[in-house]
């Protein structure tokens, strides 16, 4: 399992773990966020070990984009819940630096 290894798994790892803290911060009546944030960041990881795993690189090229839109999908979701009044500044700019980072690597693996 080398996907275990890779930055780009380890980043997406991250980045789940800022979905969780975003996740229980968020106050109630916001669970329309919360499913959509909680897929949208499981997708990124999900979708590059299963990229990872494919023997063709078009195989592997077609679940790695589909990451890095899950990644663009979690900045998203951090840009609305920050219209909301939900989550701070920091914790935003640091989601989308982060989400920025898994999307320049990804487009750049192969």
């Amino acid at each position: 399992m080398q996907h275990q290894d890779s930055r780009i798994y380890q980043r997406a790892l991250e980045l789940v773990d800022l979905a969780r803290l975003v996740i229980d911060a968020m106050p109630s009546g916001f669970g329309f966020l919360v499913d959509q944030l909680r897929r949208a960041a499981a997708s990124v990881p999900l979708n590059f070990a299963e990229g990872s795993a494919k023997r063709s690189a078009a195989d592997r090229q077609r679940f790695f984009q589909i990451a890095k839109g899950s990644a663009y999908e979690v900045a998203a979701v951090l840009d609305v819940a920050h219209c909301f009044g939900v989550i701070d500044d920091q914790l935003r700019s640091r989601g989308l630096d982060l989400c920025d980072h898994i999307g320049a690597m990804l487009g750049r693996y192969r």
